[in-house]
C-alpha cells in the first residue's frame, strides 16, 4: 500500500468479502504519506486475520518482499492495494489448486475504472485447465493467453517462493520474476473467470511518461531470454518473441534523442538480429509480425510508422 487512501478500502472490503475465509491479510504500508494506514489499521485493529506492518518507502518489490518474508500461510496470493477481488477469488483458486494438484492457480482479469466500488457480484466460475510448468512459461511470454506473468491474480504454493524475491528498486518486477517461478511450478490451473478486478489508474505507473528508468524493461527481456533459451526450443522460440515484442515497445514509448540513443540502439539491433527467426513462428502476436515487416522499411519510415500505426 502506498498513497491509495482513495482505493484501500475497496480493496480490504473484497478481502473482507471472500467466500474462503481461512487467509491471513499482511497489509504493507510502503511509507504512505495520505489517510491509508489509518484505514488499514481500522480492519486489523476489529479483524484478527488483518496485519498491517509499516516500513519507510522501498518501492514495490520490497513492500511485496516483507509480506513473503512473514508470511505463514500454504499458498499466497498478491493484491495491489487499489485493485480488488470478486468474492469467490480465494475459494475458487484454491479449489483448481487441489483439483489439479496444481502449485500455481491462475484466472483471468476484469479491468475496472477509478469510480469502481465493489459490489459484492459473485462471478460464474468457467471451466478450469491445467498446464505443465513449460507451457504456462510459453504462454506468458507470448502474452496472448492465461497465464501472464503479472504477479497478482495467482494463488501459489507458498514453497515457491522460499529462495525467490522480487528484485528491489526497479521497474517491471513481475517480469523480472513470474516466469522463473511459472518455470518452477509442477502444474498451473487455469481458468477464464474474471476473479481479480484490476483498476486502470490515469496515474499508474504503466500509464506515466516512459523515463530513462522504464528502459530496464530491454535489460528483463534480455536476462529472461538468456535464461529461457537454453532450457527447451519451445521456450527459445517463445522467450524471443517477448524480447522482440519488448524492442518494438522500447521504440514506440520513447522519444528519439540522446537521451534514450544507446537503448533504442540496442533494441534495433535485437530486432534486425531475431526478426526473420520470430515472424515465422506462429505464435507471435498480429502486432508484432505487422511491426516486423515495417521494420524492414528505411530506418526513418520504420520508426514514423511504428510510433502512428502500432501504438
Amino acid at each position: 500500500m502506498y498513497n491509495t487512501e482513495a482505493f484501500i478500502k475497496d480493496c480490504l472490503d473484497s478481502l473482507v468479502a471472500q467466500t474462503f475465509s481461512d487467509f491471513e491479510a499482511i497489509i504493507v504500508d510502503d511509507g504512505s504519506t495520505d489517510g491509508g494506514a489509518r484505514i488499514a489499521a481500522s480492519y486489523a485493529s476489529m479483524d484478527s486475520r488483518f496485519k498491517l506492518i509499516g516500513q519507510p518507502n522501498k518501492g514495490l518489490s520490497e513492500a511485496r518482499n516483507t509480506g513473503l518474508k512473514i508470511m505463514r500461510g500454504e499458498y499466497v496470493t498478491f493484491i495491489d492495494s487499489d485493485d480488488c477481488m470478486a468474492p469467490n477469488f480465494l475459494e475458487t483458486l484454491f479449489f483448481i489448486a487441489q483439483l489439479h494438484q496444481a502449485d500455481i492457480a491462475c484466472s483471468a482479469i476484469e479491468n475496472i475504472d477509478e469510480a469502481y466500488k465493489p459490489d459484492g457480484t459473485v462471478p460464474s466460475v468457467a471451466t478450469s485447465k491445467c498446464l505443465s510448468a513449460e507451457e504456462a512459461t510459453r504462454i506468458a511470454l507470448y502474452q496472448d493467453s492465461l497465464p501472464d506473468y503479472s504477479a497478482w491474480n495467482k494463488l501459489y504454493k507458498a514453497s515457491l517462493w522460499k529462495e525467490r524475491r522480487f528484485p528491489a528498486g526497479i521497474l517491471f518486477e513481475d517480469f523480472a520474476t513470474v516466469p522463473y517461478v511459472l518455470l518452477s511450478a509442477n502444474k498451473v490451473a487455469v481458468t477464464k473467470s474474471k476473479l481479480y478486478l484490476y483498476r486502470k489508474r490515469s496515474t499508474s505507473i504503466l500509464s506515466s511518461n516512459f523515463t530513462l528508468k522504464n528502459t530496464v524493461l530491454l535489460d528483463i527481456a534480455e536476462n529472461v531470454f538468456e535464461n529461457m533459451k537454453p532450457v527447451t526450443k519451445k521456450l527459445y522460440r517463445a522467450s524471443r518473441s517477448m524480447l522482440v515484442s519488448a524492442c518494438f515497445s522500447i521504440l514506440m514509448r520513447t522519444k528519439d534523442t540522446e537521451e534514450f540513443a544507446e537503448c533504442r540502439k540496442r533494441a534495433l539491433a535485437l530486432i534486425r538480429k531475431f526478426r526473420f527467426g520470430t515472424f515465422f513462428d506462429s505464435r507471435i502476436r498480429m502486432r508484432n509480425r505487422m511491426a516486423i515487416m515495417l521494420s524492414y522499411l528505411p530506418r526513418f519510415l520504420f520508426l514514423k510508422f511504428l510510433k502512428k500505426g502500432m501504438q
